[in-house]
């Protein structure tokens, strides 16, 4: 395979940073250029609501620079189109050899009733910054969402003196499967932080006083914030060659190679094939963004490597820590073990054999089921999302 000259990176997120950062070290030399929305360059997400929000003073800022590595960065621009061998931007035109499509998630957010202010969400820098300003002790706080984004937000409110509400059909469809026992266990840490949890209800929409719940009923509140998951910022490929599924996500094959030459694709807004799991799999966690990247930005370099992860993410909220690796299914048999150092972990088998553990306050249990964990003979449990 014949290097590339020019390679452009569309998205200045974890993945951009990552696809660009593995090209230059594996020692691509040509015009290597990084498109991106925002105003600044690449940082790190997971420490806005784990640490800016909760008023802890960080630097998200992605390391190395771009620039460092002679990597033009092209802020505030933003991505309208894809032609064989070009990016359109509202810049003009980026001329390519390969590229390396990651725009991410943007996030989704509740409607607005007549008169009533829209709800807080927290995706980047910004929203962090103007969120935490809102959280006085005393106010109010509702957040519509109960997954790991709404209980690190609900940690952050009840920590400034919040009264702090969430609200939400469940506890987040990363603890899908989750035995009663353990989900009733996470529940408590809601009551140990003072926090009212409301599951098993809908909003509709927010009010001038807070919001309208599926019942018809409100829920006052003085600040509402959003935390009901992302959509992939896929609209400015919906007539390109580049194909999407019904949700969105783009769609590439198991070396990330979209359906155009040259172009692959890495982060939260891909659908690849996993031997692993018999699926289409789609992920949107932190390790997933950077390893994506890595194969995406390697394959380009002539790798011709499978991508086919072991599925990890974890979380700090309520005082306490959450760790899930692996991937279960419906059918399989749920064992629930207290960890002598005064966690809880859960194990998910599948004919004897272990395929998933969330760890509750027990993170050197997911350390210790990662080697057993790791097998590439898994059978269909249907599509991983």
């Amino acid at each position: 395979m014949t290097r590339p000259d020019r390679v452009v990176v569309v998205g200045g997120g974890l993945a951009g940073h990552t696809a660009a950062v593995t090209l230059r070290s594996y020692g691509f030399q040509g015009r290597l250029t990084v498109i991106t929305q925002e105003p600044t360059g690449p940082y790190d997400r997971p420490p806005l609501s784990k640490e800016l929000l909760a008023g802890r003073p960080i630097q998200p800022a992605l390391s190395p620079g771009l620039r460092d590595l002679d990597i033009e960065l092209h802020t505030e621009t933003v991505a309208v189109g894809i032609c064989p061998g070009e990016i359109l931007t509202t810049a003009g035109g980026f001329p390519f050899d390969a590229a390396v499509l990651a725009p991410g998630l943007r996030p989704r957010r509740l409607p607005s009733g007549p008169g009533a202010p829209s709800a807080r969400v927290l995706r980047n820098v910004e929203d962090a910054v103007g969120l935490r300003a809102e959280l006085v002790a005393g106010r109010r706080v509702l957040i519509v969402g109960a997954g790991l984004i709404g209980a690190e937000v609900a940690t952050a409110a009840a920590t400034a003196g919040c009264r702090v509400s969430v609200i939400g059909p469940d506890l987040g469809p990363a603890l899908a499967g989750v035995p009663d026992s353990a989900l009733d266990e996470i529940r408590g840490w809601y009551d140990e932080c003072g926090i009212r949890l409301t599951t098993g209800v809908t909003v509709l929409e927010t009010t001038p006083a807070g919001v309208l719940l599926g019942d018809s009923s409100r829920r006052a509140a003085d600040l509402v914030v959003a935390a009901i998951g992302g959509a992939p910022a896929t609209a400015w490929l919906d007539r390109s060659p580049i194909g999407l599924d019904p949700a969105g996500f783009i769609t590439a094959d198991e070396r990330l190679r979209t359906g155009l030459h040259g172009v692959y694709a890495a982060g939260d807004a891909i659908a690849w094939p996993s031997a692993r799991y018999g699926c289409v799999m789609r992920l949107e966690h932190w390790h997933h963004a950077a390893d994506s990247a890595q194969i995406a930005a390697r394959n380009i370099l002539g790798a011709n490597e499978s991508y086919d992860p072991l599925p990890y993410f974890w979380s700090h909220q309520l005082g306490h820590s959450l760790h899930y690796i692996g991937r279960h299914g419906p059918a399989d048999k749920a064992e629930i073990r207290p960890d002598p150092r005064s966690g809880r972990a859960v194990t998910w088998t599948r004919g004897g054999r272990p395929v998933a553990v969330l760890a509750l306050d027990a993170p050197h249990v997911v350390r210790r089921a990662r080697k057993a964990l790791d097998l590439a003979d898994r059978p269909e449990i249907g599509v991983a999302q």
